[in-house]
């Protein structure tokens, strides 16, 4: 679809028109590839739970003592809990339009009778909600991976020259997926903490394929051996990283593909997938889908919230309509020990 919208009219200013062409929409791709699962129904507060089991194995001994069952510095002989939550916080789209702007390109459209009883027709509702919808989804797919609660003045991130800021924008209600990492990786308390620490693997600009590939080899060797035949572990990336990569694997002597083909969407076998939304000079491996096995979760308040609009008159003695979404929305990572990442988005000093 092209980003330049032209009318063409044949000089009847739009009598015939009856099809509204959209600006490109970036979507999310985030939900499009199926790689966060969602929890609906949480108005307030989700825990995400996770148990693990330390060494249970011991001498044999007809009667056990508690000597050997105590636990251990490294969770001997005990089941650990550790907890991380879902805390969805409130946030809205809204948007007043006045229909009588659009007359001229819905001919169709235009009712006869009194301009007070004329209502928004259901085709031009459909349009206009489309691109209202899509714009909702672009800044989520983004928010999921760049959002910090409070903005980027409180982020304590460094971001690198030139690249997305984390929490820029409005992108300030809840803490997204970097946010999440960096302060895991960096944290001394039990709840930040819980699940273990995110393993960064290397925290250097991504600026040539070689970088790129060299930087996913260091990934894949700190990658814990137990989720390394998981069939949902991904590599994720921003399309600018992906972009450095395919080039350079085109250029080899030895090339997974012809140079004007597209290379394969895979490392060590497992899926490389470019998403807008990822930041700059970010790589990241883990477990990712839309199923509850999934490394990342979003939390969201009703299962459709993120699809109820209302759409009305301002007011009664007012021409504008309004549209209007009304949600909360959070993410986080399950386990944080069984991700791998490398970011040049660092703790800033």
């Amino acid at each position: 679809m092209s980003d330049t919208v032209t009318f063409l009219q044949n000089g009847y200013n739009g009598e015939v028109l009856e099809d509204l062409l959209t600006y490109t929409a970036q979507g999310n791709d985030t939900f499009r590839e199926g790689l966060i699962h969602i929890k609906s129904g949480i108005q307030y507060k989700y825990t995400l739970p996770a148990i693990k089991l330390g060494d249970i194995i011991q001498d044999n001994n007809p009667v056990p003592t508690s000597a050997l069952g105590a636990k251990g510095p490294q969770g001997e002989n005990e089941y650990q809990l550790t907890a991380r939550h879902l805390i969805p916080q409130d946030f809205m789209v809204y948007l007043e339009f006045n229909p009588r702007d659009y007359e001229k390109y819905w001919k169709f459209a235009q009712p006869e009778g009194n301009l007070v009883f004329r209502e928004l027709d259901p085709k031009i509702q459909a349009v206009m909600l489309r691109l209202l919808i899509e714009k909702k989804n672009e800044y989520i797919g983004n928010a999921i991976w760049t959002s910090c609660k409070g903005g980027d003045a409180v982020s304590g991130i460094a971001v690198p020259g030139g690249a997305t800021p984390i929490g820029g924008g409005k992108e300030k209600y809840f803490d997204g997926f970097i946010k999440r990492v960096t302060d895991n990786a960096n944290a001394t308390d039990a709840e930040t903490i819980a699940g273990g620490q995110v393993i960064i693997s290397g925290n250097t600009e991504l600026t040539t394929g070689q970088e790129t590939e060299d930087a996913m080899y260091t990934m894949w060797k700190k990658c814990p051996k137990q989720i390394r035949k998981k069939t949902e572990l991904v590599f994720l990336c921003s399309w600018d990283v992906w972009d450095m990569y395919d080039q350079y694997v085109s250029n080899k002597t030895v090339k997974y593909a012809e140079n004007g083909d597209l290379n394969r969407y895979r490392f060590k076998g497992k899926k490389v997938i470019p998403l807008v939304g990822v930041p700059e000079h970010t790589i990241i491996l883990g477990q990712f889908s839309n199923s509850m096995d999934s490394n990342f979760w979003m939390g969201i308040d009703y299962a459709n919230d993120t699809e109820v609009l209302k759409i009305d008159r301002l007011q009664s003695n007012s021409e504008l309509f309004f549209f209007q979404m009304r949600m909360k929305m959070d993410v986080n990572i399950v386990r944080p020990a069984e991700i791998v990442v490398h970011t040049a988005y660092k703790k800033a000093p």
